[in-house]
């Protein structure tokens, strides 16, 4: 294998060398060249040409604008990673970086070797993933599931891989079963090829068990419907629908990236997660937009494709503002409580709001690795969520604090008013 290739731009010859010393602490054997760019400029030129991995840079490199120089660096379809660097900063360097290409950016006073490699080695790992194509079947099931089972437990994931053929799945009609993928209350989930042409879908099956329950065939029925009239690229998208064995099930999309959940788990880069945060703004926005609350976002419902894009899923719970009838029977709570606003905690209705509260608890857990609020039963994780204020974050993200202050807001007049508001805030 090669070695590394990495490349500093920074006036500062210390920490040129300071930060060589972190990158080849986290790869041994990694060769590093450092640029003055007051001495010698732009590197773009020399960047798509050098057979770099990544680029390291000084938010303000000769006192320009380094976010000018990523956007040129990133140009080139081939051009490697870039993380900026900055002295001070906040949520608006944040976006200027993430707009401009950025993988991401760090603040130098809180720089350090573990660090430095959470920003960068998942990023190198996605990019080589799209640059040679999509994950083949197996790995990626093997990645959604073995990784989501067993390394986060997450409830309702059958823990044993199982890539037995068709008979371990049910008969759907033009659809060659692989294996299950997951398993929860409500449904099973299956890895499947549609036989007129290879496609690898996942198939969403209503558990046998509640077949006769009206209320639950209802809310399946509804979800396909609600699904149908999406149409957006940080959304599931579904090719077919029907029944089989009387069992009702949906075709979707098979999203090779693996989950949020998974990758929380493994750590995100602050820039990595706003970028998520906007896709999934976008995503409820269009949801919104169609009157439709999604009611239980959380990580596990939230996916990646091949090429790193997240989608919005499993739209079970959502419900119509416009209708009065959301499906559910008296004292019944579906959603995960970790999420649920202070207004879904009480079982009031909800509007978009509450949408922006679960994306906030998300947002700070994808930050830091750990939610705002964590308790050893429900009740007092409700309490949390009602009357608690959300912990400060760290130094080096605190930049982030006022968008997650307005989120996370208690009631719902002092969040953002829409989706749309938030994508806006965080996206220009």
């Amino acid at each position: 294998m090669a070695a590394m290739r990495f490349l500093i731009v920074d006036e500062s010859s210390p920490f040129r060398r300071s930060l060589a010393t972190m990158l080849r602490a986290c790869w041994p054997g990694s060769e590093t060249e450092e640029w003055d760019p007051k001495e010698r400029g732009n590197p773009s030129a020399t960047v798509a040409r050098g057979g770099f991995n990544a680029v390291l840079m000084d938010s303000r490199p000769a006192g320009a604008d380094g976010t000018v120089w990523v956007a040129e660096i990133r140009q080139d379809p081939n051009a490697p990673l870039v993380v900026l660097l900055a002295a001070e900063g906040g949520e608006n360097l944040a976006v200027k970086a993430m707009k401009a290409g950025a993988t991401d950016y760090l603040r130098k006073a809180d720089l350090t070797s573990q660090r430095l490699e959470l920003a960068l080695k998942d990023a190198l790992s996605d990019l080589e993933q799209r640059r040679t194509g999509s994950m083949p079947a197996k790995a990626a099931f093997q990645r959604t599931v073995q990784l989501d089972a067993r390394k986060i437990g997450l409830p309702g994931i059958e823990n044993t891989v199982r890539m037995k053929g068709e008979q371990r799945g049910v008969r759907i009609p033009g659809y060659r079963t692989l294996a299950m993928i997951g398993k929860g209350g409500m449904a099973e989930v299956y890895l499947a090829e549609r036989e007129q042409d290879g496609l690898q879908v996942a198939i969403k099956v209503l558990d046998r068990s509640l077949r006769e329950d009206r209320v639950f065939l209802k809310r399946f029925e509804r979800e396909y419907k609600l699904m149908a009239s999406l149409r957006d690229p940080h959304i599931v998208r579904i090719f077919d629908q029907g029944l089989a064995a009387e069992r009702p099930y949906i075709v979707m999309e098979y999203l090779t990236g693996g989950t949020l959940a998974v990758r929380i788990h493994e750590g995100l880069a602050s820039l990595a997660a706003l970028r998520i945060v906007t896709q999934i703004a976008r995503a409820l926005d269009t949801i919104h937009s169609h009157g439709i609350v999604h009611r239980d976002l959380k990580p596990q419902n939230i996916m990646f494709r091949a090429d790193g894009v997240a989608v919005l899923l499993d739209f079970g719970l959502a419900r119509d503002v416009d209708t009065s009838s959301n499906l559910t029977r008296y004292g019944e709570v579906f959603a995960t409580p970790r999420y649920m606003s202070p207004e879904q905690c009480l079982g009031r209705v909800v509007d978009y709001r509450s949408d922006l509260y679960s994306l906030g608890v998300i947002f700070f857990e994808m930050l830091t690795g750990k939610p705002p609020f964590s308790a050893s039963n429900p009740a007092d994780l409700v309490q949390l969520h009602l009357n608690a204020e959300p912990p400060r974050l760290p130094a080096h993200i605190a930049g982030y604090q006022r968008v997650l202050d307005r989120l996370l807001a208690k009631r719902p007049e002092d969040r953002y008013a829409s989706a749309r508001e938030l994508f806006a805030t965080i996206a220009v």
